[in-house]
């Protein structure tokens, strides 16, 4: 390789690269430590507690799976997976959708809920601890409005991803 490399295409400001390597570096150290302590404590990792906490915020507590695994951002095959560790633990079912054979919803079960709610301890503290705990509400309120300027929906959306447009 040359001793001269080529120069950076239209790259970051400093500021700019302060805030996205800000972003990074924050969410992989919450995430990482968020998983290690639902893994080490509850047996769940975080896209299991993701699954579950996305299924107690539905109707029912239920979900057809292909908007489940949209939501989730996994693949079809990837959702699938994920589901069937659940069911096999008792923390989710799966049940055909009577009006599409060929479609499924994920529940919520009642052991589901109960892990979730156990849950939901280890994963408040540590993010707590570690991020939100460090800042007023002030700071909190700030934040969210930054998070909302950037890219409009993230915090006010009561779903993620957004629906695509019909």
């Amino acid at each position: 390789m040359s001793s001269k490399l080529p120069p950076e295409p239209d790259p970051f400001t400093p500021a700019e690269f302060a805030a996205w390597r800000g972003l990074l570096r924050l969410r992989e150290t919450v995430i990482r430590a968020v998983d290690e302590r639902l893994r080490t404590e509850h047996g769940l990792s975080i896209d299991d507690y993701g699954i579950l906490i996305t299924l107690v915020g539905q109707p029912d507590g239920r979900l057809r799976m292909s908007q489940l695994g949209e939501r989730r951002m996994l693949t079809p095959s990837g959702i699938t997976r994920a589901v069937m560790r659940l069911e096999e633990r008792g923390l989710v079912s799966r049940e055909q959708d009577p009006s599409d054979g060929r479609a499924f919803f994920a529940s919520l079960t009642p052991d589901g809920l109960a892990a979730l709610r156990r849950a939901q301890r280890s994963h408040h503290a540590t993010v707590r601890e570690l991020y939100l705990g460090r800042l007023d509400e002030d700071d909190l309120a700030r934040l969210g409005g930054l998070f909302e300027k950037a890219v409009p929906g993230v915090v006010s959306s009561a779903e993620w991803p957004p629906p695509p447009p019909r």
